[in-house]
């Protein structure tokens, strides 16, 4: 069912998301990996897709905001099921590039019995990406523009992508970037994804171990501090269970905590949602601190449900969670 939209007095800015996708063989509850010729059993498998762009704007589809997606997929299969899925979710997919000659990436994710994950993934059309392929109109159109997945679009991180957010924001644009973690990416490579892209930044939200490997610093103020000396306007660190914690380029910071959740299923899509979250508050024109605890929110109903975006439920009603007497 699509979502109902939201009237143009709540959302007063249009948003675009920029960035990889997948579909996710989500699989509960695996500890253990075999050892080669060995069996494991686990409980459930289910099919959905994923990837940090289509994540967000899933998430922000399903609380009633109009979002579109610029992400790359293959001419097969799993490529024409993220698109049925993103049109389920009246996800505007103008903006969706298809490939003959690259497979729609694939990722199958071990859900473990305490909700953390870890994933196995075949890089498929994320690898191929680039900036020439993205139409400029199409993204110069959009108040709010997220950038995510960077480190897993080698392809179009960097100077390219550097390229784009400038472009975005000469345009008018509210600019934001997220990244992924990867273990095969030196420090190095960092710095070359992330260096040209703070410049052109007015939010860079990375995870506080995304934050340590590109700044060498394990402390969030420090690594924030690292992060707004490069040129970004603000430096957003998620804390997974610690909330969030922020610092501007005027020296304004503190600590957002999380929701607190009862039962955590699944944390997967929980950054990706945390993203919607702050994209959704900046659409409306919230305070940043408003608009940093709304992204919490969505975070929170995230990690109640299995999948990336299954437990994101219409905005009023994660609002009245809010408002709530335990959250007070």
């Amino acid at each position: 069912m699509a979502a109902a939209r939201l009237g143009p007095d709540v959302q007063k800015k249009s948003i675009c998301v920029v960035g990889i996708c997948t579909v996710d063989a989500v699989a509960r509850c695996i500890d253990e990996y075999p050892p080669p010729g060995g069996l494991r059993l686990f409980d459930s498998l289910k099919l959905t897709t994923g990837g940090n762009a289509v994540n967000s704007s899933i998430a922000l589809a399903k609380m009633g905001f109009a979002v579109s997606v610029v992400t790359k997929i293959g001419e097969d299969q799993h490529g024409q099921f993220v698109l049925d899925e993103l049109h389920r979710h009246s996800v505007d997919t103008s903006g969706v590039i298809r490939s003959a000659d690259t497979h729609t990436p694939f990722s199958f994710v071990c859900v473990h019995s305490d909700g953390q994950r870890s994933f196995l993934h075949t890089v498929g059309t994320n690898g191929t990406l680039r900036q020439e392929e993205i139409n400029r109109a199409h993204v110069s159109r959009a108040d709010l523009c997220l950038v995510t997945g960077t480190m897993l679009m080698p392809q179009f991180d960097g100077p390219p992508t550097a390229r784009m957010l400038a472009d975005a924001r000469n345009a008018g644009a509210i600019t934001l970037l997220d990244t992924s973690l990867t273990d095969a990416a030196s420090a190095a490579a960092w710095r070359t994804a992330l260096e040209p892209c703070l410049p052109h930044l007015d939010y860079f939200v990375p995870s506080r171990l995304e934050a340590a490997a590109f700044t060498g610093h394990d402390d969030p103020t420090r690594a924030a501090e690292a992060i707004l000396a490069g040129g970004c306007r603000h430096a957003v660190i998620k804390l997974d269970t610690e909330g969030v914690y922020y610092r501007t380029a005027g020296g304004r910071e503190g600590t957002i905590p999380a929701y607190r959740v009862a039962h955590v299923v699944d944390t997967t899509g929980a950054g990706d949602c945390w993203c919607a979250g702050l994209l959704a508050g900046l659409a409306q024109d919230l305070p940043l601190e408003d608009s940093l605890r709304l992204g919490n929110a969505v975070a929170a109903h995230c990690i109640q449900d299995a999948g990336a975006s299954s437990g994101i439920l219409p905005l009023e009603q994660i609002q009245r969670f809010q408002r709530s007497p335990e959250n007070q």
